[in-house]
């Protein structure tokens, strides 16, 4: 992960996470991600400032988004939930948005 920003569009703040996705060949993504400051305030998809969750992905090339479904999560509200999600791929880099612009932000990452 090279940035998060949080907010709504045109309005985003950038956060001051690391972490990583992970997509494999057998249909499956994970992602982990975690905040320096261990007591930022939780959010729908973290606990103490961390993010994990693991699940099978679609891809929709022509559409531009990917859905994941999540088998496991270390917030356990995840389980069982669709998120879909818009990317784009420019060389080395992956720029993920959600779908729903209401969950307010981007992250991107660099291929290693």
């Amino acid at each position: 992960m090279t940035s998060l920003e949080v907010g709504t569009e045109g309005n985003l703040q950038p956060v001051p996470y690391s972490g990583q996705i992970i997509f494999t060949k057998s249909g499956t993504m994970s992602v982990q991600a975690m905040n320096p400051d261990a007591n930022a305030p939780d959010t729908p998809y973290t606990s103490n400032g961390y993010e994990a969750f693991y699940g099978t992905v679609t891809v929709d090339k022509a559409a531009r988004t990917f859905v994941v479904t999540v088998k496991s999560s270390l917030v356990r509200d995840l389980i069982g939930q669709r998120l879909t999600r818009v990317f784009q791929v420019s060389g080395d880099k992956l720029v993920l948005t959600p779908a729903d612009p209401a969950e307010g932000f981007r992250v991107t990452y660099k291929r290693f």
